[in-house]
């Protein structure tokens, strides 16, 4: 999900695991654990165009990262701790008599060791459990398996989710100090059980929409569908859903709120042989393998030669199905020798009034400038087989 709810999660952990020990730290280095592993990011920076899609939700949010850079971190914030507390309290004079004062440990006693290097583990594997509830694709083995892992649950932002964890930070900042840790580790603790029931509500809301999309498929004439279903965003109902074919694909959106017929559009594949030679260049395999194999061509013709694009299908919106938020884009000459390099592009996010207005009303039921017309009435041809793409 988005860094900013990455960071919430690990502040509602910290206050839900370890404010008892490191009070308020726990939920400000919480937050910042939670959000530390995105800084992938930056690997655009030294690696080229093609670092983010290569490194993002990489090694940083492989299942190893927790436990190794967790404790080293949590060591090092501790150490940190300790020898500030060494410098003002005179070589760590008071440190050991918190307890027998009943007071809470200082945060560099060694006692609460455990609990910063605990912080970090927990913080940090919170990154990639999120993560692996989106479409975005997270590389759990990473890097000695570039698999990536989607469930296809929740959209990367989901203010639904958001706002439980910011409920449970608003109890801790509401409650008296003296109340605080109690109340606030309980509030932590049921929103940390909310929000992940959510993840795996929209997990099955994914599945639901899958059997529904086959079962109407089915009533078409159409069997053997090979059938994909991504969350849009900004809440779990509203699900894009994409069906291939050998030379065409489909692309239509069914709520989950209230189940209807889907909306299908329906756009041809070319074919052309310059698409096979943008697929094999490298920028080609790595885009088709961020895509999770849901790319779709479109070959523009030019005065002296031709133009490329790929999209990922996974993302996109009612206006152009055919065309996702981002992709590659090669040019050609008349031979089909590549002319200079693969570039990434991004297409506008149609940031309007109507186009929230749309998501809205199809969330619960009216998808927007898309009629719900049965397959056999938009001309396919009943009994037809979805080919070997699976997407």
């Amino acid at each position: 999900m988005d860094t900013p709810t990455q960071a919430l999660l690990g502040a509602v952990v910290g206050q839900a695991c370890f404010s008892r020990k490191l009070g308020k730290r726990a939920l400000w280095w919480g937050a910042l654990g939670g959000a530390i592993p995105d800084l992938d990011v930056i690997s655009a920076a030294f690696t080229g165009p093609w670092g983010e899609f290569l490194y993002h939700r990489g090694p940083t949010h492989a299942l190893w990262f927790g436990p190794v850079a967790g404790c080293l971190l949590g060591y090092a914030v501790w150490r940190w701790y300790a020898r500030k507390h060494e410098d003002e309290a005179g070589r760590g004079e008071g440190v050991e008599n918190a307890a027998a004062r009943n007071e809470a440990p200082h945060p560099g006693d060694p006692a609460v060791l455990a609990a910063w290097m605990g912080l970090f583990v927990l913080t940090f594997l919170s990154q990639p459990f999120l993560d692996v509830f989106t479409t975005y694709g997270t590389q759990l083995f990473a890097p000695f398996s570039n698999k990536r892992f989607a469930l296809d649950a929740v959209p990367i932002i989901d203010p639904a989710y958001s706002l439980i964890l910011i409920a449970a930070l608003a109890v801790w900042v509401g409650t008296p100090p003296e109340r605080r840790v109690r109340v606030g580790r309980r509030a932590a603790t049921v929103a940390l059980v909310l929000s992940t029931a959510y993840l795996f509500y929209g997990l099955w809301l994914n599945g639901k929409a899958g059997q529904e999309v086959r079962r109407q498929l089915s009533a078409e004439g159409i069997t053997d569908a090979r059938v994909r279903v991504y969350p849009t965003i900004f809440q779990v109902y509203l699900r894009r859903v994409v069906v291939r074919f050998d030379d065409e694909v489909l692309v239509g959106a069914i709520t989950m709120w209230k189940p209807g017929r889907v909306a299908w559009r329906r756009f041809t594949v070319p074919d052309h042989p310059v698409i096979m030679k943008l697929a094999e260049t490298r920028e080609g395999r790595i885009f088709e393998w961020f895509a999770s194999g849901q790319i779709v061509p479109r070959v523009i013709e030019m005065k002296n030669g031709f133009v490329v694009e790929f999209d990922d299908l996974r993302y996109g919106f009612f206006e152009e199905p055919e065309h996702g938020l981002w992709g590659i884009r090669g040019r050609f000459d008349t031979e089909g020798n590549l002319m200079g390099k693969v570039v990434r592009f991004q297409r506008d996010f149609p940031v309007r009034l109507e186009t929230f207005l749309d998501l809205w009303r199809a969330t619960f039921g009216l998808i927007p400038d898309a009629p719900h017309l049965g397959l056999r009435e938009q001309g396919m041809e009943p009994g037809k087989k979805m080919g070997s793409q699976e997407g």
